[in-house]
């Protein structure tokens, strides 16, 4: 597996596209595996989600499936929180964060998954939801509702608290 790379932008609307500046944040604490999604605070740009794909076994000096990040502009640095607590050695679809509770709610191949904020214990995200493999998830604040998107068995919904 080669090395994988982690980068922000502070410009990335500038024109001419060529002077788009680029700052490697990654670092000895970030996975050496493949992101498989970002999930970005809607009221920081510098603070995201990021879900990883692969498995702990093959990179067992870089551990981890899902992380908090939050970007330093002003160091160009990066802190990088591991949330994966128990989630196991499963590599994570998806991730979505309820802004109004902090929730956290990962996808992977045997359904979703919820952290509840303050708390360090993943647990099924709810009653009603698939338990096959879910690539992707997405959360409509406004109506309190999560979406599942499922490989071939269609899209499921949880209304949140």
């Amino acid at each position: 597996m080669g090395t994988v790379n982690a980068v922000v932008s502070t410009n990335v609307d500038d024109d001419p596209a060529s002077s788009v500046t680029w700052t490697r944040i990654d670092d000895a604490t970030s996975p050496n595996q493949f992101v498989s999604s970002i999930h970005v605070d809607p009221t920081n740009g510098n603070h995201a989600w990021i879900s990883y794909s692969g498995y702990n076994a093959n990179t067992p000096a870089t551990p981890g499936h899902l992380f908090e990040v939050t970007f330093n502009p002003g160091t160009s640095t990066a802190t990088w929180t591991d949330r994966s607590y128990n989630w196991g050695d499963l590599p994570a679809n998806d991730v979505a964060v309820d802004s109004a509770t902090g929730d956290m709610y990962a996808a992977s191949d045997f359904g979703v998954s919820m952290l509840p904020a303050g708390t360090t214990s993943w647990v099924l995200a709810g009653s009603g939801m698939p338990n096959v493999e879910v690539a992707g998830l997405t959360i409509l604040p406004e109506s309190r509702i999560l979406y599942a998107a499922s490989h071939g068995l269609s899209a499921w919904r949880l209304t949140l608290p």
